[in-house]
């Protein structure tokens, strides 16, 4: 696993934008997709399996809770809830704002673009996402 480790992306974060991290995880928000916001765990595991179960408690009600605050900031059509890992095995969670008609509509956003778009959030919004998020630290 050290080997692992030293080649992890998520273990050797560049540039990331941190909302808020603590022992357990941190979460930030990806330029990608306006209001795309992504958990990851401190330590360097795999699978979901391999949390015990206070931490997977303490991940799915902070999943529940991100995107709650989504959809009552950014006012999305839907929300995707991803935890893949084959690009990056390092257990994250993606939650993604989604809209009908954005570039992958109604594709997942790891398949190509079908067309473009020009996202309507604002930078308050963001700004107010990030904000009701940090309040969530330690929760």
């Amino acid at each position: 696993m050290g080997n692992q480790k030293l080649k992890c992306p998520l273990c050797n974060p560049q540039n990331e934008n941190i909302i808020f991290q603590n022992s357990f995880l941190r979460v930030i928000i990806v330029d990608e997709i306006p209001g795309y916001i992504r958990i990851i765990t401190q330590k360097h595991i795999k699978e979901f399996s391999e949390l015990s179960d206070e931490e997977v408690i303490k991940l799915t009600l902070l999943t529940k809770n991100i995107e709650k605050i989504m959809l009552n900031t950014l006012n999305p059509d839907k929300i995707n809830i991803a935890a893949l890992g084959n690009m990056v095995p390092h257990l994250h969670i993606h939650i993604i704002p989604r809209f009908i008609n954005d570039p992958w509509w109604p594709g997942a956003t790891f398949c190509e673009k079908k067309r473009e778009y020009e996202y309507k959030i604002t930078q308050n919004k963001i700004d107010t996402l990030i904000k009701q998020i940090k309040k969530l630290n330690d929760k």
